[in-house]
């Protein structure tokens, strides 16, 4: 089986995207709860994203949710996901934003196969210290043409023939 972290942005976007089963992210939470994906989080990345959608009513008002839904979802994730406690720091793994760190620590920590994320100062990584760095994009991908669970080749290859396709960086989906 597939191991992931996803980061804080993913979380949110499937959130915001919890109506529309075609979103990526979306079907990233729909892999993890089939068992296709074994997601890992720490505490750190949940309550970033909860933070984030429970303190904007921008987009409260957009996407019509309550904090009771948000809520709800946090303790979703803390259910589906196996939560790393205390993952030690990494400062500098992510030289363009430091704040980042913590993702890359939770992965490392863990020990998974990627770190699955649309930010793009942890895809600019790549990979770290064997950990894939796909876009999202690439997981779906990887997953849907397998009849069995995808793992980590499965993922590369996607991603190999996504960077083929198109040579540059998914969009941010949230301002810096």
């Amino acid at each position: 089986m597939l191991k992931a972290v996803f980061d804080a942005n993913l979380l949110i976007s499937a959130f915001l995207s919890r109506n529309n089963p075609q979103g990526a992210s979306n079907q990233l939470l729909r892999f993890v709860i089939s068992g296709a994906l074994e997601l890992y989080l720490s505490v750190e990345i949940i309550d970033e994203a909860i933070e984030v959608l429970a303190e904007s009513p921008r987009l409260r008002a957009r996407y019509d949710y309550s904090l009771e839904q948000v809520g709800q979802y946090r303790a979703d994730l803390l259910t589906l996901a196996i939560v790393v406690d205390d993952p030690a720091p990494l400062p500098g793994a992510v030289p363009r934003d430091p704040d980042d760190d913590k993702i890359i620590a939770c992965a490392a920590a863990a020990g998974v196969d990627c770190l699955v994320s649309r930010d793009l100062d942890l895809l600019s990584l790549g990979s770290y210290a064997g950990i894939a760095i796909p876009p999202t994009r690439a997981i779906p991908a990887a997953c849907a043409r397998t009849t069995v669970v995808c793992g980590p080749e499965k993922i590369r290859e996607s991603a190999a023939r996504s960077a083929r396709r198109s040579p540059r960086l998914p969009r941010r989906t949230w301002p810096a």
